[in-house]
């Protein structure tokens, strides 16, 4: 009877802390998302070059000023195109919005925003929200239009992305409002 209660113990600790891994906030992360790399290129600059004379060989006491150093602006890097995707487009009626989802895969990024286009009948929406990284990709925060504002009707719905790095659009999707 004690090794039943051994054994049934053992396997219960057992499926607990397996079952651990089933609560990792990240378990499906393929790893840590990486800055993209930007290279710039400068060509080097060359100041003429004086010959000292006579009288500037010579040391004085008095203190002489520090060269400045000019500050140039770099070029920004180009942002570069990518994939964004409509993960869900509904009315919700019961709550009065127009609920839009989408998300940037294999892009980690802090500091892009959203925005979503709708466009039914006459009318043209927008509305824009910003964006977070998440573990392999960057997921726009979602996004609820009011429903009253829309026409009823068939409409399409695109959700563009925007950073310093990333661009792009999403291809259209359709949605009925009530």
């Amino acid at each position: 009877m004690r090794r039943f209660f051994v054994v049934l113990s053992a396997a219960a600790l057992t499926l607990t802390l397996a079952g651990c891994s089933a609560f990792y906030p990240n378990w499906g992360a393929t790893g840590l998302p990486e800055e993209p790399e930007v290279t710039q290129t400068t060509e080097p600059t060359e100041e003429p070059t004086a010959t000292p004379t006579e009288t500037e060989t010579t040391q004085t006491a008095e203190p002489t000023e520090e060269p400045t150093a000019e500050v140039t602006e770099e070029p920004a890097a180009e942002p570069i195109q990518t994939q964004v995707d409509i993960i869900m487009a509904i009315p919700e009626p019961d709550f009065g919005v127009l609920t839009v989802v989408a998300q940037v895969p294999g892009i980690a990024e802090a500091g892009g925003k959203c925005i979503m286009r709708f466009i039914g009948s006459d009318t043209e929406a927008t509305m824009e929200v910003r964006a977070e990284p998440s573990s392999d990709y960057t997921q726009c925060f979602p996004i609820e239009y009011p429903l009253n504002e829309l026409p009823s009707g068939n409409g399409i719905v695109t959700v563009s992305y925007e950073s310093p790095f990333h661009f792009g659009t999403s291809p259209a999707t359709s949605v009925v409002i009530p």
